[in-house]
């Protein structure tokens, strides 16, 4: 979901939201009973000091708000920056953070946001509204915006410099949840005005937790305590280091040895063997998570929906759980991860191999084809995954080439649509779906389905339709339809649902996964 000015647009792994309180209890059932636990620690008295290192799988595309839609950058500038508001921990809802409070109308019309008169950005510059008028103008109307379609017409007044009021034009059933978008970050309006987007992106300023103060581009991040945080007892720790490490076998023996604090992304199977590990938790939460292959239907043979029905029913997803993901993971039934409003009553693609035969031999391509699917370099996982995969769909003649690539080389291929089979995954960054129904199913949205550029025009207006309703109950039946359509038209391979699962030195306290994948490390300290 973005693109900066001469950049290619990298692919949203985004993200994220999860059920609401009842269905929040439900999936935690799920993932508990399939040995998804949360480790449990009775963290002490906070502590305040030290450095965190945090090893994770890539590098940030910039630190633009607007622009980068990649989990590395979003949850990196999160720390940067403020929302207006931001999701609860648990994924259900919204809580304060620039705005420590709202009002809504009765009509659900005009929203009214009372800022945090003690918010200053990291150069000592107090946040005003007009500040937020600014960003939020940036998210709705910028020529490199992708998420303007999460917000309906509406206009917004500033009445002091502690308010902003926005008015809206039509009803919009998830507008609080796309206040919480992460592309709608305050930044400081004179600042970026003065230096422009690129340096920005490079130099950035914010109102939260951390201020960046070094960037060793493909190596590390470091960032120091704002010392202008509206909160003067926290963040707790005097820093934190974010080091890029794609290897997962590399990053695990970092964070064994103690090199590093925590290390995400832990391989399954590595799972075990962590947790019998000394000085070390593995952490498994509840993560608004799916994983794919998506197919690029600018392809001619993956226009054909037989085809791509066909590797569905070929591949048995059920079998990768248990022998690469060593059980932590559930076949998806529906193109969204498993958060609010996800079907969850229909049945995934079973195996089918007969099934699979039969699509094929009605398709374009009775005798098959071959493809190349880009794969990302040190994901030692699905490079499992894909040899599966190909050994699975040679039955029907296709012939799947892997070719992995860096990280951000096979998003930026994917993202230009130079591609032809691509591993890709999604995470959400608000609780409502709206966000991932028009990342990666609406296709006439700014990113062509993550750029599959598959489109229907049925999931278009029930799209459409979902964002105006304001009765919940027919709201969900509208999702529930578009899902279905999706589903049957097989844009992607769909794999998996897995949880988040981060390996934490024990002198780590107070860190979580938040099912949107994000972490809030103002909270976490080192005893």
């Amino acid at each position: 979901m973005t693109r900066s000015s001469g950049q290619p647009r990298p692919m949203a792994l985004s993200r994220r939201r999860l059920l609401q309180s009842s269905a929040l209890g439900l999936a935690a059932t799920a993932l508990a009973s399939a040995g998804f636990v949360p480790a449990a620690r009775a963290d002490a008295t906070p502590k305040r000091g030290g450095i965190l290192t945090m090893a994770r799988t890539g590098d940030v595309v910039s630190f633009e708000p607007v622009v980068p839609s990649d989990n590395m950058s979003i949850w990196a500038k999160l720390l940067i920056f403020q929302l207006l508001i931001r999701t609860n921990p648990s994924g259900t809802g919204v809580v304060p953070d620039l705005a420590t409070t709202w009002d809504i109308s009765d009509d659900k019309r005009t929203y009214t946001f009372h800022l945090n008169p003690k918010a200053a950005f990291s150069d000592g510059t107090p946040v005003t509204s007009e500040d937020v008028e600014f960003s939020f103008s940036r998210a709705l109307y910028d020529k490199d915006s992708w998420c303007a379609s999460l917000f309906p017409k509406l206009t917004m007044e500033t009445p002091d410099a502690h308010t902003i009021i926005f008015k809206l034009k039509q009803d919009w059933a998830p507008f609080l949840a796309a206040v919480s978008v992460h592309a709608a970050a305050i930044v400081p309006k004179a600042y970026f005005t003065k230096v422009g987007v690129d340096v920005f992106g490079n130099k950035p300023i914010g109102s939260g937790p951390f201020v960046m103060t070094k960037w060793k581009k493909g190596d590390s991040i470091t960032f120091a305590r704002n010392p202008h945080f509206w909160d003067p007892t926290r963040p707790y720790l005097d820093g934190v280091v974010l080091s890029i490490i794609a290897d997962d076998n590399v990053r695990m023996l970092k964070v064994q040895s103690g090199e590093i604090d925590i290390g995400t992304q832990v391989p399954f199977n590595q799972v075990n063997k962590l947790k019998q590990a000394s000085g070390l938790e593995v952490q498994i939460v509840p993560y608004d998570r799916i994983d794919w292959i998506q197919f690029n239907e600018k392809v001619p043979v993956f226009q054909d929906v037989k085809i791509r029905q066909a590797m569905n029913y070929a591949v048995d997803k059920e079998a990768i759980i248990k022998a690469v993901l060593f059980g932590y993971g559930e076949v998806p039934t529906s193109f969204l991860p498993k958060m609010y409003m996800t079907d969850t009553t229909d049945k995934p693609y079973p195996y089918d191999l007969a099934k699979a035969k039969q699509l094929m031999s009605e398709s374009s391509q009775p005798n098959g084809f071959s493809a190349k699917c880009t794969t990302f370099s040190g994901d030692t996982i699905f490079a499992q995954v894909a040899e599966i995969v190909q050994q699975m769909l040679l039955p029907l003649g296709i012939k799947m080439t892997i070719v992995p690539e860096e990280m951000n080389t096979q998003l930026a291929q994917v993202s230009a649509g130079q591609y032809e089979m691509a591993q890709g995954y999604m995470t959400s960054d608000i609780f409502d779906p709206c966000e991932l129904v028009a990342f990666a199913g609406a296709g006439d949205e700014g990113s062509d389905s993550v750029w599959t550029f598959y489109n229907n025009p049925k999931v278009d207006a029930l799209a459409t339709k979902a964002l105006g309703e304001l009765d919940e109950a027919k709201r969900r039946a509208t999702y529930l339809e578009m899902q279905r359509m999706i589903f049957s038209d097989a844009p992607y391979l769909w794999l998996y649902w897995t949880p988040a699962i981060t390996a934490i030195r024990n002198d780590i306290h107070g860190f979580m996964v938040l099912p949107t994948g994000n972490y809030w490390l103002e909270d976490v300290w080192k005893s």
